[in-house]
Formats: C-alpha cells, structure tokens, sequence
C-alpha cells in the first residue's frame, strides 16, 4: 500500500485519507512507523464512535486547508 497524502496520528493509530476521500486506519509500531499494510476499516464500538467521527472531521478540515495553501485565494 502507498501512504496517503492526509493523515493523523494519535494515540497509536493512524487516521487517513486516501486521493478518493476514502477514510481508513493503520496501526502506529513504537518507533511512531505506521504499518499502512496492516489498514483497516473503521468500525468503532458504540464508545468510539464520536472520537473517530473527530478524527475523521479534522482529516477533512487538514485536506480543505492544503487545498487552500496550494490555490491562489485572491488577487490584488
């Protein structure tokens, strides 16, 4: 698997997003290495599901902003 363009790391998972849109997760080694061929499909419990639908949300906002930056805004 190639690594995605966007993606967060906390608390030992990767959160990312791939060119699509597609959100997914990877497991983070100790040495902070993400195992990308170890992905996964979300599927929180009952518990997890508004921390991931966060992570999820900030991994939008990250690739709205880089958009943003590589656009020009406006002109004088």
């Amino acid at each position: 698997m190639t690594v995605p363009s966007f993606y967060i790391v906390a608390d030992g998972n990767a959160y990312a997003m791939d060119d699509e849109g597609y959100m997914f997760g990877a497991p983070v080694f100790q040495d902070n290495t993400v195992d990308w061929d170890s992905a996964y499909d979300f599927e929180p419990c009952e518990e997890d599901v508004e921390y991931v639908a966060h992570m999820c949300k900030l991994l939008q906002d990250i690739k709205s902003l880089q958009v943003e930056h590589t656009r020009e805004v406006f002109s004088k």
